[in-house]
């Protein structure tokens, strides 16, 4: 896939090459930066907003629950005063009694001074017979149809913050929405008279309260909902109306937080007024218009000055090479700067003068000499055969091996044996490439030669791996490495040497590794050799003592396509290792 990419690319004309890379490289990043600035500037600006929704919220919450607090505390001082209690269970013999009675509860309570402070009435209802309704004591028959009394009867509660109208005609003459705290006072047991305690809020005083918490109100709008209809709001609209408004669609609240109240399940929600996404390009607006600018005009801008100091002097040099033929090569005109370009075509314009200049009279003259050439590497190829082709009689050596068998010197045509199969495969140049087995039977052969001549002063061991056995090398390569072991390593020592030789595959590399333990060689040395065996040549083969080694790697170059490397490891006194690593 790269590749394709890279070639599609190298099809392409420049301009157009410079117009893709401005787009994928420039605009592209530009608009992922842009988009990724906006983002965050949107999140930024929602999380602050939801902050701001939910602490309205909580402040609405808090003022609530705090203006019910203060009702509730007077609820519950009535809920436990036993007076009252005895005051509302007597049976009055008359209405003097009574109003003695009442006129004395008035003395002894603060409940009605409190509740006139803190702009809220009560009423108590009481089903005893002898009370005459009046001053907060209300008859209890007269609301059995009242809608707040038959809620509190089914929501089965001794309290209940409730919101409502007083009759289920909201336009009969009391249409006012009304905010009651309710309690049914049965702390102390009495005989079956009933009593209830009804506090009222004012509830345009609640409002005043909420509306006044935070700054937010004009833009900002919430609403607490209680059971699809809206209860209370910051909204003037809402207020004014004697109905209770139906609760805003979910899609338009922002934020919810659910409260209970004295058992009135509520919920205070925030409308969303405003598109987050307008306000935060509203805010910073300015920073997003230096950022377009910068991020469109400017590259556009050196786009441009680009193409004209770079593209269309490169494009004036391609259309000269192209319309150049074989026979004439045409001039870059009005060459100008310094820069890499001008110095290529000024560099091209001096190129083609001299080229012009010997087409007619020099190109014959350089068919000949290229003729020539190939002529002295196919020379120099065949003086490379003929530098490892020594000239014994296969004849002469059969002989003395049969003599020897007759004369059960076993061991003596053994090794003559071996020094035939050695000299063959010097004279035998039917192919100048062997498998690995191969050419490792040949090196078996002459390790057996070497060790019969230094006797116990050498030993070897042969390692090929599977994978290896069948591939192709340039044959005597790796022969020619075990010879140098054994002539310039082991042979000068005077204490046992050990020869190893290692032929293994990795990662698609055959790898070929002859380690000796001979007297070594100081760290320049073995980098002098492993220069000269990575840089050899045929030149290389003149005037030089280690002839096989410069030979080999000459072929294993030529028969890879120089795809080969060689490492030399040594240390004086201890050994060599030469690796050879080549791409099969």
């Amino acid at each position: 896939m790269r590749k394709k990419i890279v070639n599609k690319l190298y099809s392409l004309s420049v301009r157009k090459k410079i117009i893709l890379f401005y787009l994928i490289c420039v605009i592209f990043p530009l608009f992922v930066v842009d988009g990724l600035i906006a983002s965050i500037t949107y999140n930024a600006e929602k999380k602050e907003k939801m902050t701001s929704y939910e602490n309205l919220a909580v402040a609405v919450d808090y003022a609530l629950s705090g203006n019910f607090a203060t009702i509730d505390e007077m609820v519950e001082s009535v809920y436990l005063n036993r007076g009252i209690y005895n005051f509302l269970n007597t049976e009055y013999s008359s209405g003097l009694e009574y109003y003695t009675a009442y006129q004395e509860l008035k003395k002894t309570s603060t409940l009605w001074g409190f509740a006139t402070l803190e702009n809220c009435s009560f009423t108590f209802y009481t089903d005893n017979p002898t009370i005459v309704g009046g001053g907060g004591i209300q008859p209890l028959d007269k609301q059995i149809d009242s809608v707040w009394y038959r809620t509190f009867l089914e929501s089965g509660k001794n309290k209940l913050l409730w919101f409502g109208y007083y009759n289920d005609n909201i336009y009969s003459h009391d249409s006012r929405k009304h905010i009651y705290m309710i309690r049914n006072l049965d702390y102390y047991p009495s005989s079956n008279i009933n009593k209830i305690l009804v506090f009222e809020y004012d509830y345009e005083y609640l409002i005043s309260e909420l509306s006044a918490l935070t700054g937010m109100q004009e833009t900002v709008k919430f609403e607490v909902v209680s059971d699809g209809k809206v209860i209370l709001s910051n909204d003037i609209a809402d207020n004014e109306v004697s109905v209770f408004k139906k609760c805003a669609d979910e899609s338009m609240v922002a934020y919810s937080r659910p409260v209970n109240l004295y058992g009135c399940e509520m919920s205070i929600n925030i409308l969303d007024g405003e598109d987050t996404f307008y306000r935060s390009i509203q805010k910073y607006n300015y920073v997003l218009i230096v950022l377009i600018a910068v991020s469109m005009i400017l590259p556009l801008i050196g786009i441009i000055v680009f193409k004209t100091i770079f593209t269309n002097r490169l494009l004036t040099l391609s259309n000269v090479v192209l319309n150049s033929t074989q026979e004439h090569l045409d001039l870059v005109p009005d060459v100008e700067g310094e820069d890499e370009i001008a110095t290529l075509s000024q560099r091209y314009n001096n190129m083609a003068l001299r080229i012009n200049n010997l087409i007619d009279t020099v190109y014959k003259q350089q068919i000949r000499e290229t003729e020539s050439t190939v002529a002295r590497q196919k020379a120099e190829l065949l003086a490379l055969q003929s530098q490892i082709n020594p000239h014994f009689l296969f004849n002469a050596l059969e002989s003395i091996r049969m003599h020897s068998i007759i004369k059960h010197e076993d061991e003596t045509a053994r090794m003559i044996e071996n020094l035939a199969v050695i000299q063959r495969q010097y004279v035998e140049w039917n192919s100048d490439v062997v498998a690995v087995s191969d050419e490792m039977n040949f090196v078996h052969s002459y390790l057996e030669l070497q060790s019969y001549r230094f006797g116990n002063r050498l030993s070897y061991n042969i390692e090929v791996e599977k994978e290896a056995e069948n591939l192709k090398i340039p044959k005597l390569s790796i022969v020619t490495f075990v010879e140098n072991a054994c002539i310039h390593g082991i042979e000068p020592k005077s204490t046992k040497g050990w020869v190893f030789v290692r032929v293994y595959v990795k990662d698609s590399e055959l790898y070929v590794e002859v380690e000796d333990t001979g007297i070594g060689m100081d760290e320049e040395e073995a980098q002098a050799l492993c220069d000269n065996m990575n840089n050899a040549d045929i030149e290389m083969l003149k005037n030089r003592s280690r002839v096989g080694i410069i030979n080999a790697c000459i072929r294993l170059k030529m028969y890879t396509d120089s795809k080969v490397v060689f490492d030399v490891s040594s240390e004086q006194g201890i050994g060599t290792i030469i690796t050879t690593r080549m791409t099969i």
